[in-house]
């Protein structure tokens, strides 16, 4: 029901829509996922492979499309993309396809280059959306909160003539709840981006001020500072600075300070060949003391068929750290993931995650994001395939050991079928049964789609239904949702999206 965040994601889509963009005249080109969040996907590609902030980019799997999503934040060779739609979780290994937009360099350049011709530029490249929503939350007896909300999103280069571009995403809240003692009014304006870079797009430095997304570190997030980009054909670097804001308001804060810089060697062929080898280094301290201190190793390698990305974070822990024989460095937040594809219409995958704790944080909560929050760590392998132009299937099997799911074993099977009813219809559906020394249970969900014209109609359902061992009593849980987007004009788009659930709590 709170699916605010895909809100925007989505109108953001009909709002930056670019006449000429995706053409057959520029060749689709394909890049990596290589780390992924609840509502988050990080690719390896930024700037120079054309994509700009706004862009649509979809992900493919077994020549399928699972998902489609929207760039956010870029660097030269990196990027930040809002999940608007996956019919598959999106895992780090994936592909991701899309259309480059042409090159816009300096106008300083393109003149001295081409002094016999008239250098024509646009007054500015300035893009953005506003979006205004109402969140109604209610559960039994008085409890619930209502929650109008405005965000503005603004994104480009004021003038064509100045290597300048700002970036802004600001979102205001006001929360209402109602307790048994009165009603609690939370008032929150946050930014999660506020920032002015300089430099050309086509230029090998960058330097940004202000609110942004620490380049090269996922874990890092967001933080308030100065950071420095240089990129040249083979090697890559940043350099930043600064203070973290306060984890819960985003107000601007002074407690944490934070630091670091990566050094990345990238190169590939001809051929559909790429790889590249991070070294990073990331330290903060809190009130003058050490908070965390670490080293990122970060190493991908793709093919046409294959694509591996390995990501080992080494924290260094001080002396009076150390306590019952911890040792001074340690192996943490390890994440490996191997993707295969035998043919067109089959691939398999395999990886494992210790990593303690990837969600920045969630939009939606219900009983499948729950569970799979509570099974991600561990290690798992599995196939996908496409079993005809319309049906594509999943199968995967997992060994969980860490989280709130504790030692467990799940297997998932997941189907999908599309364009259905004259191609206007389409389907996927999910059953998991897993199993650990406390509770067995089985995990269905299935949800029906639609796309009548400017509209996307869709349906979902499911139930959780588990048997607790030791003879306490079996915990049940069923819901249903249904969303209507209507693209109501060309720069309009509207949203209802509801959900009922019922269960213990």
């Amino acid at each position: 029901m709170a699916r605010l965040r895909r809100i925007v994601a989505l109108a953001s889509l009909v709002l930056l829509a670019r006449p000429g963009w995706g053409q057959d005249t520029i060749a689709a080109r394909t890049a990596l996922v290589t780390y992924v969040t609840s509502t988050s996907v990080y690719i390896d590609a930024g700037r120079e492979a054309g994509l700009r902030e706004g862009d649509s980019v979809q992900v493919v799997r077994a020549g399928t499309v699972i998902a489609t999503l929207k760039v956010s934040f870029l660097s030269s060779r990196q990027g930040s993309c809002d999940i608007v739609s996956q019919s598959t979780p999106i895992v780090a290994g994936d592909s991701v396809r899309f259309t480059p937009a042409p090159m816009v360099d300096s106008p300083v350049v393109a003149a001295a280059e081409q002094p016999q011709r008239r250098v024509t530029t646009s007054p500015s490249s300035l893009r953005g959306r506003i979006g205004a929503h109402y969140l109604i939350v209610g559960g039994e007896g008085a409890s619930g909160f209502t929650q109008p909300s405005l965000d503005i999103w603004i994104d480009g280069r004021p003038s064509s003539q100045l290597p300048l571009t700002v970036a802004m995403d600001l979102r205001a809240r006001r929360t209402a709840t109602t307790l048994a003692a009165g009603t609690v009014i939370d008032n929150q304006t946050r930014a999660y981006q506020l920032s002015l870079s300089l430099g050309w797009p086509s230029s090998p430095t960058r330097l940004t001020i202000g609110r942004q997304i620490a380049l090269g570190f996922s874990s890092v997030g967001i933080y308030d500072g100065l950071s420095g980009e240089l990129n040249t054909r083979r090697w890559s670097g940043a350099l930043f600075a600064g203070t973290q804001p306060n984890p819960l308001t985003l107000d601007f804060s002074t407690d944490v300070k934070q630091a670091g810089g990566y050094l990345r060697r990238h190169g590939g062929n001809g051929n559909g060949q790429l790889w590249s080898a991070t070294l990073g280094l990331s330290a903060s301290y809190e009130n003058g003391k050490a908070n965390r201190e670490f080293v990122l190793l970060q190493g991908s390698y793709s093919t046409r068929r294959l694509a591996i990305l390995a990501t080992q974070e080494i924290d260094y822990y001080r002396p009076w750290k150390r306590i019952n024989g911890t040792p001074a460095v340690s192996f943490t937040s390890t994440f490996a993931t191997a993707r295969y594809r035998a043919s067109e219409g089959m691939e398999f995958h395999l990886g494992f995650d210790n990593r303690r704790n990837v969600l920045l944080f969630r939009d939606v909560v219900n009983p499948v994001t729950t569970f799979d929050d509570a099974f991600r760590q561990g290690v798992w392998a599995g196939t996908y395939l496409r079993l005809s132009r319309r049906v594509s299937a999943g199968l995967d099997g997992r060994r969980s050991t860490g989280g709130s799911a504790g030692t467990a074993d799940a297997i998932t099977a997941t189907l999908g079928v599309e364009h259905l009813v004259q191609a206007l219809v389409g389907l996927r559906a999910r059953t998991t049964h897993y199993h650990s020394p406390v509770v067995d249970g089985w995990l269905q969900s299935v949800a029906l789609y639609g796309d009548p014209g400017v509209t996307h109609v869709e349906l979902s359902g499911g139930a959780r239904i588990e048997s607790e061992h030791f003879g306490v009593a079996n915990s049940n849980i069923w819901w249903i949702g249904g969303d209507l987007d209507v693209n109501v004009a060309r720069a309009w788009y509207v949203m209802l999206s509801g959900t009922v659930e019922h269960g213990p709590g």
